[in-house]
């Protein structure tokens, strides 16, 4: 049966045509509509359709205060919209890594940085999800009642600095004002909450302003468009944002999580001749060949020797410049073995995982490791988050060896433009995004979904809800 329906005792009704048609509910009657009695969450649901008032609805929600590992589902009271905000109900969070870098259920292996160790206040987690619109303020233009979105870490009001010079993986709404979120919900000691980076997908119910939303037209599993508002996006937005990859190009990916993952596979549908994947996680490289990958390599199996042995397998047909080739000798100025685009999607390793351990938890290894073995006049994306120390350049190399170094947040993705390419792609079967779905759980086993990102012993973990 489609997910987006509301059954009751054989008499099926489309959640999306209940939502768009609902004035016609005040004619009719809410047992009428779903057959027999309909359920607490459905009165609710009908209640607010003919009244247009939403404060006051009743919802669970995973709730953390400061951090992720004090986490617990909570009943929660719902406050009204303003006039730029939309009411979602999801169908699918899929857990960020940054939810658990600051020590979820484990042994931390490096400190936590001041930027990852959560929010003081009490806040709905999660900062991606895909659901249905349920209500929109007077002044939302951008999605209607019924629609199916996408809830992006990241807004695009299309109007800002950055965003009307094409990054708005940068949208001064969401990096400006990341902060000032008013609260969507009050608990039952009236201590209001809002929700994380005004997203807040791991609850039954959300709130976000219409600039973090994309309506997508599509039919695709909830729990793989999931993915699209964060780590899948972000992999794949490099190769269509700031790093075009070019056809017949060499391309190294550093870590094959969700992110790298979808480096891989936006790299093997541009035409990359040569994708070779650096990851320590077994079952990882093994999912990295099958989505396109070229070659994989163990990190902690080559050790120091990692930077040469990229460059060697990067150096080209011949070295003879007349014809095209690179200057292989190994010197300081001559060596030009090496990519021609560097994806570094690794970051900060949190807690203690559960598999193969990284050579450097820190992150800072391989971000330098990415400048070294990148050819002169190369480009090289860091997509990796909470990194802890400092990477350094050679002076001279950096101003002279025509290098291009891109900062990611979501690699210059476009939310709107890209999106909906994404799903074109996914619906073809060119991008995989089931194959990176490892296991679903509902709101009540969110605990575990975490646990399973943190320990790594998966691809990606997804809550998906109930109707």
């Amino acid at each position: 049966m489609d997910e987006n329906v509301i059954s009751e005792n054989e008499h099926v009704v489309p959640r999306r045509a209940v939502l768009k048609h609902g004035a016609a509910v005040a004619a009719g009657s809410a047992v009428g509509l779903f057959g027999n009695q309909p359920t607490y969450s459905q009165q609710q649901e009908v209640a607010s359709i003919v009244t247009g008032t939403q404060a006051g609805r009743r919802f669970r929600a995973w709730v953390q205060d400061g951090h992720i590992s004090s986490g617990s589902i909570e009943e929660l009271t719902l406050l009204g919209l303003q006039s730029r905000q939309v009411l979602v109900r999801p169908e699918a969070s899929a857990p960020c890594y940054t939810l658990v870098q600051g020590g979820y259920g484990g042994t931390p292996m490096v400190d936590t940085p001041d930027n990852v160790d959560g929010n003081s206040l009490p806040e709905i987690s999660n900062h991606t999800a895909v659901g249905i619109v349920e209500a929109v303020g007077p002044d939302v233009r951008r999605v209607q009642v019924g629609d199916r979105v996408v809830i992006g870490v990241v807004a695009q009001c299309g109007q800002c600095y950055m965003c009307l010079r094409g990054r708005a993986d940068h949208c001064q709404f969401s990096m400006g004002v990341v902060d000032e979120f008013p609260p969507i919900a009050t608990r039952d000691d009236g201590t209001e909450i809002r929700a994380s980076i005004g997203v807040g997908g791991l609850s039954e119910l959300t709130v976000a302003f219409e600039e973090y939303l994309c309506p997508v037209f599509t039919d695709l599993p909830p729990e793989q468009l999931s993915l699209l508002g964060d780590t899948a996006a972000s992999g794949f937005g490099t190769v269509m944002g700031v790093m075009p990859i070019e056809p017949g190009s060499d391309v190294v990916v550093l870590g094959a999580g969700p992110v790298g993952m979808s480096a891989v596979q936006a790299a093997r549908i541009v035409g990359a001749a040569q994708i070779i994947v650096s990851e320590p996680i077994a079952h990882r490289r093994e999912l990295a060949l099958r989505l396109g990958a070229t070659t994989v390599i163990d990190p902690n199996a080559i050790g120091d020797d990692l930077v040469e042995y990229v460059r060697e397998l990067c150096k080209g047909s011949t070295d003879r410049w007349f014809a095209g080739g690179r200057s292989w000798a190994a010197t300081n100025t001559g060596d030009n073995r090496g990519p021609d685009f560097t994806i570094e999607a690794i970051g900060r390793t949190g807690d203690r995982p559960l598999v193969e351990l990284p050579p450097d938890p820190t992150g800072v290894m391989p971000m330098q490791q990415a400048w070294e073995f990148t050819r002169r006049g190369g480009e090289i994306c860091y997509l990796g988050f909470g990194q802890t120390g400092e990477v350094s350049y050679p002076a001279s190399a950096f101003a002279n060896f025509g290098r291009s170094v891109h900062a990611g947040q979501q690699g210059g993705l476009n939310m709107m433009r890209d999106i909906p390419r994404l799903v074109t792609l996914a619906e073809s079967g060119e991008f995989d995004l089931g194959s990176m779905v490892t296991s679903t759980w509902r709101l009540e086993q969110t605990r575990q979904a975490l646990q399973v990102v943190s320990d790594r012993t998966e691809m990606a973990s997804v809550v998906v809800f109930e109707d």
